[in-house]
């Protein structure tokens, strides 16, 4: 049997907006953080604008090995990956229909993204011990770019899957906001427990 399932995809308004904020959300972070390594690079005892205490602190953060993963500083791989979704994001909002292999590739990306994020998260918090507040903006935005674009991309069929995945994703679309704000809960949650200087620091003035 053919597929009679269209070849194009046009999104729906309110993803085109999620990609196009959490894209700038992300794009904020990595600069700000591509701003902060040259100037450490410059003056390496310089003092961040985010550097609060030792539990929430940028220049950590960039002087660790973490912060270079693929052997460059992680935020020029942020402002190289960002514009993706605010072009996407721009795309939508114009009502244009793309081809399932692009909504395929971008949803890759981001899933890329998202495990790229999640292992630096694991790796601040378990291995470093403190947080970086601009990381922090770079991570949320990822969670909350991801699982609604995939639940769409499923229910719609603009991500290839079986009919039946199709028809549960496309009744639990709302679903994706859902997950969204659980991963970024667990992780606010993790924080809390495993980095208590976070909290105190947090909540002294009260």
């Amino acid at each position: 049997m053919s597929d009679a399932r269209p070849a194009h995809f046009t999104a729906p308004l309110w993803l085109g907006v999620l990609l196009i904020i959490t894209g700038l959300a992300g794009l904020l972070g990595a600069f700000a953080l591509s701003v902060d390594k040259i100037e450490l690079l410059e003056n390496p005892q310089a003092s961040l604008g985010c550097d609060f205490n030792p539990f929430l602190t940028c220049s950590g953060a960039m002087g660790s090995q973490q912060g270079e993963a693929f052997g460059f500083p992680n935020p020029f791989l942020g402002l190289m990956a960002f514009p993706a979704p605010i072009i996407m994001g721009a795309l939508t909002l114009g009502r244009v229909a793309m081809p399932r292999w692009v909504w395929t590739v971008f949803s890759l990306g981001v899933l890329g993204g998202l495990a790229f994020v999640l292992w630096l998260a694991q790796q601040s918090i378990f291995f470093l011990g403190f947080v970086c507040p601009w990381c922090f903006l770079v991570w949320m935005a990822m969670y909350a770019m991801s699982f609604p674009l995939w639940v769409w991309g499923f229910g719609s069929g603009a991500l290839p899957a079986g009919a039946g995945f199709r028809r549960v994703a496309a009744r639990f679309t709302s679903w994706g906001w859902v997950l969204s704000l659980a991963l970024a809960v667990i992780v606010v949650l993790t924080i809390m427990i495993a980095l208590p200087g976070i909290p105190r620091y947090l909540f002294s003035g009260f």
